[in-house]
């Protein structure tokens, strides 16, 4: 099972470093996940790099509507109260972001669930580091 974060997945849409590699684990894999919290968060930067000029309006456009039709096939993890005890853990041991560990918490609980491994991609080096700290596969597009 494959898990993308926000940082991760948005290298999909908007061509940057590790775009390629994101695009190769897509294709090749059966089912990619990722938390509810994906969605506002990748909305939120396609628009900040449109307001920055990083982008132009119709390469925004575009990034958005294959966003759009991706996220009728990705499999997303609710935010649910399961993952309030092992978010707390988390908070704990590492220096994460609230939404990171939204990130980690929903992996960890997938991984359990499905009694599958999840490799955990993100571009995120401080949630990288957590995520390989919680015996996860990771995977960092930016090499």
């Amino acid at each position: 099972m494959i898990y993308f974060d926000s940082s991760a997945l948005v290298k999909r849409y908007l061509r940057e470093k590790g775009t390629e590699l994101v695009k190769s684990i897509i294709g090749a894999a059966e089912v990619v996940s990722t938390s509810k919290l994906t969605y506002p968060e990748t909305l939120s930067a396609f628009a900040r790099k449109l307001r920055a000029g990083e982008i132009e309006k119709k390469p925004f456009q575009v990034a958005l509507e294959q966003f759009q039709d991706d996220w009728k096939r990705l499999l997303v993890i609710e935010f649910h109260d399961q993952l309030l005890d092992v978010i707390r853990a988390l908070m704990q041991k590492y220096a994460l972001k609230g939404a990171d560990s939204v990130h980690l918490s929903s992996a960890l609980w997938l991984e359990e669930a499905l009694k599958e491994n999840v490799t955990f991609i993100t571009s995120d080096g401080n949630l990288l580091k957590a995520a390989e700290a919680e015996n996860l596969k990771t995977i960092n597009p930016l090499g």
